[in-house]
């Protein structure tokens, strides 16, 4: 019973196997350097029986091709999976500079032959440059002698734009990009652009991949960090405020106590990590005005579209509702286009227009439709008109203004049938609703009959109750006075003025400090928190920052009787934070001493009276 079902597993997976789609693709570098060993592998994912290398031109093959297989069954909830690679890999090496190409390879399968596309490889010729391996210092590993051998041209950003000169409205592609010849462990503190003048919208479906790149005639390892659509909303030069990005850099540090045997017996050299803050230039976009000329129409759409109007489905009915629609599609600034200006007769009832959309956003801009739908209510019936709906936009490939129509709708309203008995206006005979113009909001009627006035009592005037209320007020206002004066005094005394200041500007360095040790910055976090407690003490005790010493706060703490431990405690933090700034495992103590120095401020802001 086990052997049939084994045979029944293979003959399932066998089944599976021809089920699947074969591919046959090619893998290779876009760009290598002259003289450069690099592989281009041959993929496929099912049996071969037979293969047919390529030829290649402006290469030096040598080795291959390598057969490789890889295959692998899974079975989960009775569903069988089989998993089939056959690999073929060639070793080439360019020698003279510019493009070699590699023409189609073949594979058989089941009788049924398969090809790839043919490609081509740029070899750059770096001459003197230096190449793209991890720079090597001997003789030490200070940082600085580190940071050194990594030049400006070894790892860089760049933003580019793939146009600097448009109309306003027209999308702008900007993209970020990495580009590094150094081995890196990581990117941190991204600070992107505020984009002034632009409405954006990030292209975040984007699936980056690390690519090599010829650059000003050198090989780099490239990617792209972010892209951005940008639509301009302004007219004249706007700018791309600098990027900026902090990248950890990898060197190796090779002693000169370093000999052959340590690198044979594992102990090679030391690799060492190097902080490199990068920034971009300004880039300029230039955006140009509209033409003249606009459609009266005409509110801000640049792009290509088109107008689809949909009437009202079935007979309408007086009194009931309906719906009137337009869709606007195409590719453009579509999110920023409003909704066209629809005239409907004087007795529609018209209700808030409904928006719905269905966007796409890539890199060649947005494309996809917004609906909008205008709810009405016949209130009369009749035959009625709505005007042709006109809705203009601005198509910067031809520099010119296009405009699109929805013909008139015609709209027959029948009687309600639930007042078939009632005239036509229900109010005034031979009238219908239409021509009936609404009078109460001009005039009220005038009452005819007597006001019947009548005297309410005495004056409020010179009663006691005004006297009651008079020396109130005196009162109150001789104690408002007294209370201004003192407050404008003590406005006047800086001595005062810093103290009150003093809790408030803690609190604020605090919340720095927090959003440091939320980001993981420790340097940051212990930094924020010495200027939290000695300005503090600064303001509070009325000591110049220069002056402040652990000493003299320790007096002055005694003299306002702050109880010793807490006077210890201050002194501790102050101490732990100047020898945590640099700490390497300082990291997991910065929650402990944040709020341990939240707590003693608050002790000290009750106890310390001015």
């Amino acid at each position: 019973m086990r052997r049939l079902l084994l045979i029944g597993v293979m003959l399932l997976s066998a089944f599976v196997a021809r089920a699947d789609e074969v591919t046959f693709e090619a893998l290779s570098p876009k760009v290598v350097t002259r003289g450069e060993v690099f592989r281009v592998e041959f993929t496929l994912n099912a049996e071969p029986s037979g293969f047919v290398p390529p030829s290649f031109q402006g290469f030096d093959v040598l080795a291959g091709p390598t057969e490789a297989k890889s295959q692998s069954i899974q079975i989960i909830n009775g569903d069988v999976t089989k998993s089939l690679t056959f690999t073929y890999t060639f070793v080439l090496q360019g020698n003279e500079a510019g493009k070699g190409s590699v023409s189609a390879a073949e594979v058989t399968v089941e009788g049924q032959k398969y090809r790839t596309e043919p490609f081509t490889v740029e070899i750059v010729d770096e001459g003197s440059a230096q190449s793209s391996r991890p720079a090597v210092v001997g003789g030490g590993s200070s940082s600085a002698s580190s940071e050194a051998t990594i030049s400006k041209d070894d790892i860089f950003v760049r933003v580019t734009v793939d146009k600097s000169r448009v109309y306003k409205g027209e999308p702008v592609r900007a993209t970020f990009k990495l580009y590094t010849r150094q081995p890196m462990s990581g990117v941190e503190s991204a600070k992107y652009p505020s984009f002034n003048g632009f409405w954006t919208q990030e292209l975040s479906d984007q699936n980056y991949q690390w690519q090599r790149e010829n650059y000003n005639n050198k090989v780099y390892d490239s990617r792209i960090i972010r892209e951005y659509l940008l639509y301009p909303q302004q007219v004249g030069t706007l700018q791309i405020e600098p990027f900026d990005l902090t990248v950890i850099a990898q060197i190796i540090i090779k002693s000169s106590r370093q000999s052959v045997f340590d690198d044979f017996f594992g102990a090679g050299p030391e690799v060492q990590e190097v902080r490199r803050k990068l920034s971009t230039s300004p880039v300029r976009i230039e955006v140009m005005s509209l033409p003249s000329g606009a459609p009266a129409s005409f509110n801000g759409a640049v792009g290509q579209f088109s107008l689809d109007a949909t009437a009202p489905q079935g007979a309408i009915t007086a009194n009931s509702a309906a719906t009137y629609t337009l869709r606007i599609s195409g590719r453009g600034n579509l999110p920023l286009i409003n909704a066209p200006k629809v005239e409907f007769p004087t007795s529609f009832e018209l209700y808030n227009v409904k928006t719905t959309e269905s966007l796409k956003t890539t890199t060649s801009g947005i494309s996809g439709y917004r609906q909008f739908e205008y709810p009405f209510i016949a209130r009369a019936e009749g035959r009625y008109v709505v005007p042709a709906i006109e809705f203009s936009y601005f198509d910067p490939r031809t520099a010119k203004y296009e405009i699109l129509s929805a013909p008139a709708l015609e709209l027959e309203i029948a009687r309600d049938s639930t007042s078939a008995g009632q005239t036509s206006s229900g109010i005034v005979s031979g009238l219908t609703k239409e021509e009936i113009k609404i009078l109460g909001q001009d005039i009220r009627f005038i009452r005819l009959s007597s006001p019947q006035l009548a005297p309410k009592g005495r004056l409020f005037m010179w009663s006691p109750l005004w006297f009651c209320l008079m020396g109130l007020f005196v009162v109150l206002f001789i104690v408002a006075y007294t209370v201004g004066n003192r407050y404008l005094k003590n406005m006047r005394n800086d001595r005062f003025v810093r103290g009150r200041r003093a809790n408030k500007m803690a609190l604020r360095r605090f919340r720095a400090a927090e959003d440091y040790m939320k980001q993981g910055d420790q340097h940051g976090f212990y930094e924020e928190m010495l200027r939290a407690l000695w300005g503090y003490m600064s303001d509070k005790l009325d000591i110049p920052v220069a002056d402040l010493s652990r000493e003299n706060i320790r007096e002055e703490l005694y003299t306002r009787n702050i109880p010793d431990e807490q006077a210890d405690r201050f002194i501790r933090i102050i101490a732990e934070c100047e020898q945590a700034q640099y700490s390497p495992v300082a990291s997991a103590q910065m929650h402990d001493i944040y709020r341990e120095g939240v707590d003693l401020l608050s002790k000290f802001e009750s106890a310390i009276k001015r």
